[in-house]
């Protein structure tokens, strides 16, 4: 995360936001927990287990949906 999403100061990888003493653990940690769910999507998807893939994604998507999140879930759910 670049910027605070409270106020949009630049965060330089701190884990609290210098100018309004936002803390920003739990985002970070949602929104690594997010990513590794997509690559598991993407792992499961590799192995042919579109329901599966189709599951974590939604998780993933609930916990943070990124552009590349909801590009894969297109294309998953075209494979019914």
């Amino acid at each position: 995360m670049e910027r605070c999403p409270l106020c949009r100061a630049m965060l330089n990888g701190a884990e609290t936001c210098r100018r309004c003493k936002a803390e920003l653990q739990s985002v970070q940690r949602i929104k690594r927990e997010s990513r590794t769910l997509v690559g598991a999507a993407i792992y499961r998807l590799s192995l042919g287990d579109v329901a599966a893939s189709k599951r974590l994604l939604r998780i993933a998507m609930n916990l943070h949906a990124t552009p590349e999140a909801r590009a894969l879930w297109r294309v998953v759910a075209v494979r019914d």
